[in-house]
């Protein structure tokens, strides 16, 4: 804990607004529930860490010193409530059990571990370590959130960027997702704040939490503002899915050939790719198979996600009509419709992430679907 009267003044204020967001956005009945199950969950973990900060008691924590880092969980929390906010927000399918479980090992590592071991020893109950090991543990722990954040604001980008991919595939509606690019971008300048502040604390070897407590209050401060910008804005939770399913990971069973080769097959007769509207349901129903069973089929046969394999298909369509002279009073951008296309960007998006070129280039080169 830090004393600092300017600090406790400040998050007065900010605690109280914290529980009251978590209460507005509770409220909206009609709204992405899963995503504001997980953002009211990194409120109130921030909320109630505030509370505390506030009625902080020196001679409280010096009794119990066991629990001292306790609210130093928030480290281990902040960056999973993030991701799966951000996984919810997006309609991707939610994590359970064995999936979900695991993010919060380093929280509970922390709480029940790291915690009490550290703890007693400040207290004095513990003698295996001196008082600069404990205060090369507390470095260790700092580190370790830097890294379990940064790991999870990553994923989180990563997410959001294949969604808005995918979304300007399959929609031509403005993005509405938008927001969130400029809220990650905050925190990876934050981190790199915060590693700096770090490393001057290790290389000097003076214990200066100044620059910790600001960066959390910045952060404190970006998810605050999320919050107003998502209660103010309430379509921002009712964004579409775009991203049907994501690779299967999980299981490592082989898929048979046959069954790849009965969906190559499919296409080519079928040429479902033409139809600007179609699902990953849509060819699961036609060609009678399970949606996520047809996902793996394509993740693990063909290497691809389903918006990169259709319109892989498209492409090879438009390039086999640029090239018919039957078709040559028809303009690239009728071409891309004709080929399952939705829109001209979505058509040069995919066009240069299946051949590494732009259509222009592509031609210029003389290349065709046989190169």
């Amino acid at each position: 804990m830090i004393e600092n009267k300017w600090l406790e003044i400040a998050l007065y204020p900010g605690c109280i607004q914290g529980f009251f967001l978590s209460y507005l956005l509770w409220k909206n009945q009609r709204a992405n529930r899963e995503a504001i199950r997980y953002f009211n969950a990194l409120l109130l973990t921030v909320s109630i860490l505030m509370l505390l900060r506030v009625t902080y008691q020196p001679a409280f924590f010096k009794r119990f010193a066991e629990i001292i880092l306790l609210p130093d969980v928030i480290l281990f929390l902040t960056g999973p409530f993030i991701y799966l906010f951000t996984r919810a927000l997006l309609r991707l399918h939610p994590l359970r059990g064995q999936h979900l479980y695991p993010h919060f090992i380093p929280a509970v590592v922390h709480v029940l571990v790291v915690n009490s071991f550290l703890g007693l020893h400040l207290k004095g109950v513990l003698h295996y370590l001196t008082l600069r090991q404990v205060f090369t543990g507390f470095l260790f722990i700092e580190a370790a959130a830097m890294l379990s954040l940064g790991i999870y604001v990553g994923l989180s980008l990563r997410t959001w960027l294949r969604y808005r991919e995918a979304f300007f595939q399959k929609y031509a509606a403005p993005f509405m997702g938008r927001f969130l690019q400029p809220f990650f971008i905050v925190c990876f300048v934050l981190l790199a704040f915060w590693a700096a502040g770090f490393a001057h604390k290790v290389l000097v070897g003076y214990t200066d939490y100044s620059i910790y407590t600001l960066f959390w209050v910045l952060l404190v401060a970006a998810i605050y503002f999320l919050a107003y910008k998502i209660w103010s804005t309430p379509a921002l939770l009712e964004l579409p899915m775009a991203l049907d399913d994501e690779p299967d990971t999980a299981s490592a069973e082989a898929i048979p050939g046959t069954a790849v080769a009965a969906l190559r097959q499919y296409m080519e007769r079928e040429k479902p790719y033409l139809d600007p509207e179609i699902k990953i349901g849509d060819l699961a129903d036609a060609l009678d198979l399970p949606k996520h069973q047809l996902s793996r089929i394509i993740n693990q046969g063909f290497d691809k996600n389903f918006f990169d394999f259709i319109n892989g298909y498209r492409v090879q369509e438009f390039i086999s009509a640029r090239n018919d002279a039957r078709q040559q009073h028809l303009n690239t951008l009728g071409l891309a419709y004709q080929s399952g296309f939705n829109s001209k960007s979505a058509f040069n998006r995919a066009f240069r992430k299946e051949t590494g070129q732009s259509p222009r280039d592509y031609f210029a080169n003389g290349q065709d679907d046989s190169s």
